[in-house]
């Protein structure tokens, strides 16, 4: 009895939410997309206006050297730019700019294409997570790194204090862990550690440094490159920065280990891995670890200053990749459609596994996700990117999967022009991603559907608004009874109020309104589940989210009046929700009916 009074008194609880959720005046939604994945960007004409004020602000920041967002070098950067859909085997708009500083380099091209070879820089983290998840997917990332890297407990035996300030917990450190920067440990071993500089630091005050507490490695230029044994050894004995899984660091060393982990569990060699996986099944043909004819590439001056012949040794997996805007658009589709993965790991992989010290930035394995409210109802969008930088070189992969499209920025030269051209995607391309959404939402979906059997009077209309997200339910009747007035009703029997149940059905029948229909505030949300048809044709779900209009307002950081999550699929009538909606399309991919099994309700499409 307590169990079920327990149970009793939570869905009372949630289903008050119901009621009380909507204190806002825009109304609670599902988080992801508003509206199914949009297609046939290239011609449409929402679309291609984007690609026109986008395009504008690029030769805005070409010619004043300035933009909305910062400083825009004008003079010395070249950059790719690619904008592409799964649903589109065309790139929808890409751009490449070749400053004149090109025409004078001693090597390298002089016009940049999208088949022009980059450095890459830190993007190679996210294909070294890829190439894992290819090869043995995610089943080890709760496994410590030790039982693929046992060296790294020996190793840390030769720090000279055992405390848990001065020795990493390497047993708690998972291969998750080192995915997501959530290991606490440090950015590496011998790469920027200025020890290894020849620079006078006595001058700076600096104490000279005993033989043992100096690199005897590291990446780079005229430096001893690390073995295996070397880096271990060396890494395993640095301090930690926090402890495992308590606040992210940024950790070059991490992917090391995380390549030499899938070593151990193959039995084959990283490079081999990654062209097995990823690169072969692509045709990735202009991507490399190492280093490519430098005829492919852009170098926008010598090839050492730029860092174009920079090599990291076994710190490769970290950032040392080399690659095309083509390549990483080819990757960037790969991921967006499970062509290498399930789908499901997929959905798995672009999770955030962290938050960071900014609301609008969370962190994943490794993707670094940008949150950007969207459109007049202040929506929610993910970004998953990963950028990199490496000398003269930057770039960024970033995918949307609210829309299933992705962008490719690449750059050579002085500037910091990919944050200028990240900032222009979030300022165009995303509100007109959303309103794309939404008017091709409404061309198939809005419109009144009714019941084929005579005398039956069930019908319901669906809308789309400009300023709200979803397909909005204008008008819903089951047999001529307006189905919005029975949610009180509803709320007390699954509640198990039945006697407020029965009293509210008996003022209902004398003609009292419990609640009117335009109180309630009805929306359907794609839920990327769907079935083909042996006709040809598909089954699409969506569920919807009831709210009431605002009576009152809750200013508490507690109530989350946006909360669509947490009334999904309350009320239920023989194992079937309330909120739950399935379009039937035909082969032509035209919208036909729909059935509500709460109802046991199958509409046609007028």
């Amino acid at each position: 009895m307590i169990i079920s009074f327990f149970l009793l008194t939570q869905c009372s609880i949630l289903l008050s939410n119901l009621l009380e959720v909507a204190s806002s005046p825009t109304p609670p939604a599902v988080f992801g997309p508003s509206f199914p994945t949009p297609s046939n960007l290239v011609n449409d004409p929402i679309m291609r206006e984007a690609t026109k004020d986008f395009q504008a602000l690029i030769k805005q920041a070409l010619s004043t050297g300035t933009s909305s967002h910062g400083e825009f070098d004008n003079a010395t950067t070249a950059f790719s730019f690619d904008f592409y859909s799964t649903a589109d085997e065309n790139s929808i708009f890409e751009y490449h700019h070749s400053p004149p500083l090109l025409t004078n380099v001693p090597s390298g091209v002089k016009t940049v294409d999208r088949n022009t070879i980059y450095r890459i820089g830190s993007v190679t983290k996210l294909l070294t997570v890829y190439s894992f998840l290819i090869q043995v997917g995610d089943a080890q990332f709760h496994d410590p790194i030790t039982k693929y890297v046992p060296e790294l407990l020996a190793r840390s035996n030769y720090t000279t204090r055992k405390d848990s300030v001065h020795q990493i917990s390497w047993s708690d450190v998972t291969i998750g862990a080192l995915a997501s920067h959530m290991a606490g440990v440090g950015q590496e071993y011998g790469w920027l550690d200025i020890a290894l500089d020849d620079f006078p630091f006595a001058k700076l005050g600096l104490p000279q440094l005993k033989p043992e507490e100096a690199p005897v490695c590291g990446a780079g230029f005229g430096r001893i490159p690390c073995t295996r044994k070397d880096f271990l050894r060396g890494f395993a004995s640095r301090d930690p920065v926090f402890p495992t899984f308590q606040t992210p660091v940024y950790s070059n060393g991490a992917f090391q280990i995380l390549a030499y982990a899938l070593q151990t569990i193959t039995g084959k060699e990283f490079g081999m891995l990654m062209e097995e996986g990823l690169f072969h099944p692509l045709g990735l043909s202009h991507t490399s670890y190492i280093q490519p004819n430098a005829s492919l590439g852009v170098i926008p001056g010598n090839q050492t200053t730029t860092f174009w012949n920079y090599e990291l040794g076994e710190l490769w997996p970290s950032g040392g990749l080399w690659s095309s805007t083509d390549d990483i658009t080819t990757i960037g589709r790969s991921i967006l459609d499970s062509s290498l993965l399930d789908s499901s790991q997929t959905r798995r992989w672009m999770k955030p596994m962290t938050h960071t010290s900014s609301l609008e930035t969370a962190l994943g394995s490794p993707w670094e996700i940008q949150r950007s409210k969207v459109g007049p109802s202040g929506r929610i969008v993910d970004l998953y990117s990963k950028n990199g930088k490496l000398g003269a070189y930057g770039g960024y992969m970033i995918l949307v999967p609210d829309y299933n499209v992705g962008f490719t920025i690449l750059a050579a030269g002085a500037g910091a022009n990919i944050d200028v051209l990240a900032g222009f995607i979030v300022d165009v391309f995303l509100p007109a991603l959303e309103e794309v959404a939404r008017t091709q939402a409404s061309q198939l979906y809005a419109g009144t559907y009714n019941s084929s059997q005579s005398g039956d009077n069930s019908t319901f209309t669906l809308t789309t608004d400009a300023n709200m997200p979803g397909l909005e339910l204008v008008s819903w009747l089951n047999n001529g009874t307006s189905v919005p007035e029975l949610l009180k009703i509803f709320i007390a029997l699954a509640t198990g109020d039945i006697d407020n149940a029965n009293a509210g059905l008996n003022l209902y029948l004398n003609g009292t309104v419990l609640i009117s229909a335009d109180d309630v505030n009805v929306r359907l949300y794609p839920t990327g589940l769907r079935s083909p048809l042996s006709c040809g044709g598909e089954s699409v779900s969506f569920r919807a989210v009831f709210s009431l209009k605002p009576t009152i307002s809750d200013t508490s950081p507690f109530s989350d009046t946006r909360a669509g999550w947490a009334i999904a699929d309350l009320l239920v009538y023989g194992k079937s929700g309330l909120d739950e909606f399935i379009f039937t399309h035909n082969a032509e991919g035209l919208v036909t009916g729909v059935e509500n099994p709460f109802l046991r309700q199958v509409l046609v499409k007028v």
